[in-house]
């Protein structure tokens, strides 16, 4: 949940890019075709008869006889430079006469075989709002329609229109058809680029629209949709979750290892040694195992392994959870009690005697001998030695007994 949250808020911010960048690639489009003005009004005539012609791949539909521009040198460096800006979406670039006399195509599309005639070519300028521009000097003296259809071809485009004006006068139109997926292939290359997953439309839990520059309807909508928000972060959420508990139980683990010994599940001795430096007070007693080479010698290590797993689940059992129990070597043990006596570490030493010798371990009889210390103001070594002298009195005297000091 806080994965897609915070993949969302990266969405909405990437949103103000995209429709910058669409600002931008339009705006420098404009600009080109501003430029091809003073290319057109530096463009000599030629007497053409009625007909088609076609002049370095522009085509050429003369109604009349008359005097023409050609204009092919400046229309192929127009769409090489706006191809370039908008990544080969060009449909269709026109210019068209007022005069209707005659109309340039690149290419020349069945759908403006129909005739662009004088009327209509003023309806265009009045529709798009473009009477009289040469005017102004600032806003838009060039206008982007809607999206629609083209006739024939269905494709779905958008009209770039900009007016040629001398003295005051409207000479001609220049019409650039831009292929409208070209918002779609932007925004897909942009989702790849920055893995956003930005989306046109209105069915989204998140909607942004804009219009593009110099336009006046159908404005740009993007936005996020949930479905496609929830299956981006799901896999990633179920891998970082699975990663998460992975890393944890390799840190556990790893903690583990470091504290307690993997046999008997007790404090290691490098681990807990440092804190027995520490303390002043003990109630401690020392445990061995009595005769362990020889069980080793006669059933084998691993069942000498599983002795000690035995004798020190069964010490486990007979402690408090708050009492501290540590493998000190091979097979002895330190059991350090808190809040105890003599006479209640006496009691709890012998009920752990009682509780490995009178059940056999895997059908072998073993006993353990203790020896002990309750003290106070003592340091660790010197009650260790203590405890540990009477752990050999335990063991010189039969084993299978108790010895506190």
């Amino acid at each position: 949940m806080i994965l897609s949250s915070i993949y969302f808020i990266y969405n909405i911010y990437n949103i103000d890019k995209i429709h910058s960048k669409y600002d931008t690639i339009l705006n420098e489009t404009y600009s080109v075709a501003r430029r091809f003005s003073s290319f057109y009004n530096n463009t000599n005539t030629i007497t053409l008869n009625k007909g088609q012609y076609l002049f370095n791949g522009v085509s050429v539909v003369v109604n009349t006889h008359t005097n023409a521009k050609i204009l092919s040198t400046g229309m192929n460096e127009l769409g090489k430079k706006i191809n370039q800006l908008t990544d080969n979406n060009i449909w269709t670039i026109a210019i068209f006469e007022t005069a209707s006399d005659y109309s340039h195509f690149n290419p020349l599309r069945p759908a403006y075989l129909k005739g662009y005639d004088k009327v209509i070519i003023n309806t265009i300028v009045k529709n798009e709002g473009l009477m009289d521009t040469y005017q102004s000097f600032y806003g838009c003296n060039i206008k982007l329609t809607d999206k629609y259809k083209e006739p024939g071809t269905n494709e779905l485009i958008r009209t770039i229109y900009y007016p040629i004006y001398n003295n005051k006068k409207l000479d001609s139109l220049l019409a650039i058809d831009i292929n409208n997926s070209m918002f779609n292939e932007i925004l897909t290359k942009f989702n790849k680029k920055e893995m956003t997953i930005i989306s046109m439309g209105n069915n989204n839990i998140y909607n942004t629209s804009e219009l593009l520059p110099c336009s006046t309807v159908d404005p740009i909508s993007l936005g996020i949709n949930f479905y496609t928000l929830l299956k981006t972060t799901f896999l990633p959420s179920l891998l970082l979750l699975f990663l998460y508990h992975s890393l944890t139980k390799i840190i556990a683990n790893k903690n583990f290892i470091l504290r307690y010994d993997q046999m008997t599940h007790f404090y290691r001795r490098d681990y807990y040694e440092n804190k027995l430096l520490k303390q002043k007070d003990f109630d401690l007693l020392i445990i061995d195992i009595d005769h362990f080479k020889k069980v080793n010698d006669i059933y084998g290590h691993k069942v000498g392994d599983e002795v000690i797993r035995t004798v020190a689940k069964r010490v486990n059992n007979c402690i408090r959870k708050e009492d501290i129990a540590i493998r000190w070597g091979g097979e002895e043990f330190i059991i350090l009690f808190s809040d105890m006596n003599k006479e209640q570490l006496i009691i709890k030493a012998q009920k752990i005697c009682d509780a490995i010798s009178l059940c056999p371990v895997i059908d072998i009889n073993i006993t353990i001998s203790i020896g002990g210390i309750s003290a106070t103001n003592i340091d660790f070594n010197d009650a260790y030695k203590a405890a540990d002298q009477a752990l050999y009195h335990s063991k010189n005297n039969g084993r299978n007994q108790i010895k506190i000091v």
